[in-house]
């Protein structure tokens, strides 16, 4: 009777846990008492591992409902994105672009909002605790990082798809301008 007793709970637990996934933090552990890391949860609700862009050329666009500056560099920066994603081999590697919202709003109010918007790419929730994060003073910025997750510069105003191939170009070739 006892060995039922166990195998009922075990099971119960096994149960509440599945129901409880969704309201699991980002980094945890699990029963066994091992640490992992679901990784970079996104605007669309889907976990990028925290090695996702490892290595690659990050750009990473600031923005905020009330801007209306970066409403306007929206359709550039969508541009952007999907030059970059019909890169299939280049050299160098794909550059990433990505959005974050700087009011840092809950997933399901910057889902509605990255539609409104017309926001094409990847939208993050949070800053990921791997890439260096700089203090930003004004908005639209655009911060690009580097593949060893360093900030390397950062595009103040709203950016063009010209702009920013030529700081990508600049940065790649080792070039270090000041920035705009």
């Amino acid at each position: 009777m006892l060995i039922y007793r166990l195998v009922f709970f075990k099971a119960l637990l096994l149960c509440l846990s599945a129901m409880l996934t969704a309201c699991k933090p980002l980094s945890e552990y699990d029963l066994m008492g091992s640490f992992f890391d679901r990784g970079t949860l996104l605007a669309s609700g889907e976990y990028a591992p925290s090695d996702h862009w490892e290595r690659q050329w990050k750009i990473v666009n600031v923005w905020a409902e009330w801007c209306q500056p970066c409403w306007q560099e929206i359709p550039e920066l969508n541009q952007f994105y999907k030059q970059q994603n019909e890169k299939v081999l280049i050299p160098k590697g794909k550059i990433q672009l990505l959005g974050f919202n700087y009011d840092q709003l809950e997933i399901e109010e910057l889902a509605k909002l990255k539609e409104t918007m017309s926001i094409e790419f990847p939208v993050l929730t949070q800053w990921p605790e791997v890439w260096e994060k700089p203090e930003i003073k004004g908005l639209p910025a655009t911060i690009i990082i580097g593949p060893n997750n360093t900030v390397k510069r950062i595009l103040f105003g709203p950016q063009t798809l010209k702009s920013l191939n030529n700081a990508m170009s600049q940065e790649m070739e080792g070039i270090s301008k000041p920035s705009l």
